[in-house]
């Protein structure tokens, strides 16, 4: 008969097909099969999926964890909880990474259990899932992750609180602004900014004189999510950035406050080609006379983009009059 065609019966739909392939005397077409019914979703797929985390073979294992976390379903929760136990560490992180994918409550505590797994890889997928999942259950447990030795966990342990959005982060992530690895302080100040909690204010403020571009272009980010006045001159100042993601957000962000302050200073960003767009639209946020000549300049730029900008933002003002 020779070895089941997995890519046609996924191209074609074979639920059953591919269920059976899960049995086949062929070890390197199990997992392959398993893959291929969680592209389809098919739940049909659940119980032999449940019945392939037993299997003896890691890779089958680890193939059947990752098709019930594309299908999500209930079913499999339980299953893989038990299979967070799994003496390999690879299944165990696809398993974690499942259960976010499923965002079932049961799964809290286990994945609690799972940041403090010798494996460094699993302790990385735990936070995540645990984000996704959103209970507030695992706030305190992630705030001792962002202690953990690996700056990738940490940094995905910044995510997860602000995904869960609970101010018990606030002052823990702001100490993360401080944290050596600059990716961990970048995904701090977006958690920041996802929690719109004003004690977070001042430290965003010094986060902008961070030494990496990409951290201060999310503080700026972060700052126009909480629309705090305090940060309106700041924000000025970084619209003066050298670096041109900065600047873009901070006129981002000045838009979303709204302060008349900062007016003139955008209208002087319009004449800054890297964000003449982002001036536009903040200009047109706050609705204020002042921009409508510049922005009526702007509606002659080379630029489509600038004129579509500059469009919208005169409309918007137009708007505000009426």
């Amino acid at each position: 008969m020779g070895k089941p065609n997995v890519e046609k019966m996924e191209a074609k739909k074979n639920v059953e097909g591919l269920i059976k392939a899960l049995k086949d005397e062929d070890s390197g077409v199990r997992p392959r099969a398993a893959v291929a019914l969680g592209h389809i979703r098919d739940a049909r797929a659940v119980e032999p999926l449940i019945q392939a985390l037993k299997n003896k073979n890691r890779d089958i294992r680890e193939g059947a964890a990752w098709a019930l976390g594309h299908i999500r379903d209930a079913r499999a929760v339980e299953s893989l909880i038990q299979a967070l136990k799994d003496k390999n560490g690879g299944v165990r992180v696809d398993v974690a990474k499942a259960l976010g994918e499923i965002k079932d409550a049961r799964a809290v505590e286990p994945l609690i259990r799972a940041l403090k797994d010798k494996n460094g890889d699993v302790r990385w997928a735990a936070p995540v899932a645990l984000g996704k999942i959103g209970d507030a259950r695992a706030i305190e447990p992630l705030i001792q992750t962002l202690k953990d030795k690996d700056g990738d966990i940490r940094s995905n342990a910044a995510v997860a609180l602000g995904e869960i959005k609970d101010a018990r982060a606030v002052e823990p992530l702001v100490r993360a602004l401080k944290d050596k690895d600059w990716v961990v302080r970048g995904n701090a100040t977006e958690a920041l900014g996802k929690i719109k909690d004003e004690r977070a204010v001042e430290p965003l403020i010094q986060a902008l004189k961070d030494k990496h571009e990409v951290v201060r272009a999310d503080a700026a980010e972060a700052l126009g999510k909480i629309k705090d006045e305090r940060a309106v001159k700041p924000l000025i100042q970084a619209l003066k950035d050298e670096d041109e993601v900065v600047r873009r957000g901070a006129a981002g962000a000045l838009g979303e406050i709204g302060d008349a302050r900062a007016v003139k200073p955008l209208i002087q960003a319009l004449k800054d080609e890297d964000v003449q767009e982002e001036a536009a639209e903040a200009l047109g946020e706050i609705g204020d006379a002042r921009a409508v000549r510049p922005l009526l300049q702007a509606l002659k730029d080379e630029d489509r983009f600038v004129r579509k900008s500059a469009k919208a933002a005169l409309k918007k003002i137009e708007g505000k009059k009426s």
